[in-house]
């Protein structure tokens, strides 16, 4: 049986956590990413990297970000429109409730940090999934598999 596309929201920390648990070794172009200022939301088109199911599988999906009052990036050539970054982690952090920071973190050390008037965040699937090549490892992986 097909797997149910994914949708999340995110309302608070915890929520976002969860969000980013799905969204880990997501890989992102920078031309799939925009601040649509006029309407304060921040939107990334991912191939996200299905850690719910046995087979290994990507899925397209987009995260939506409401309430974005503005936007910084660090170590992101946001010029490079076909520039690829891999998603590590999505955090908020509250600072005057309800309002606060979602920052999403790059592998490089690439992060683009949204001031919100409140955590609000959508985290759906927007097409099929297909066969990915292989599993996302990481070095830690590597050395739980030698123990």
């Amino acid at each position: 049986m097909p797997a149910k596309p994914l949708k999340l929201y995110a309302r608070d920390g915890d929520d976002m956590e969860v969000i980013s648990a799905y969204l880990q070794d997501s890989v992102a172009q920078i031309g799939d990413m925009v601040f649509l200022k006029q309407q304060y939301r921040f939107v990334m088109l991912v191939n996200r990297f299905c850690w719910e199911q046995e087979a290994p599988m990507r899925v397209r999906s987009a995260l939506q970000i409401s309430g974005v009052a503005s936007i910084q990036q660090r170590q992101l050539n946001l010029t490079r429109r076909d520039g690829i970054v891999s998603v590590l982690a999505a955090q908020f952090e509250l600072k005057q409730s309800p309002s606060g920071v979602i920052q999403l973190v790059f592998s490089g050390g690439g992060e683009i940090r949204l001031e919100v008037e409140a955590c609000e965040a959508i985290l759906e699937d927007v097409t099929a999934p297909w066969a990915a090549a292989s599993r996302p490892a990481h070095r830690i992986d590597h050395l739980m598999d030698k123990e």
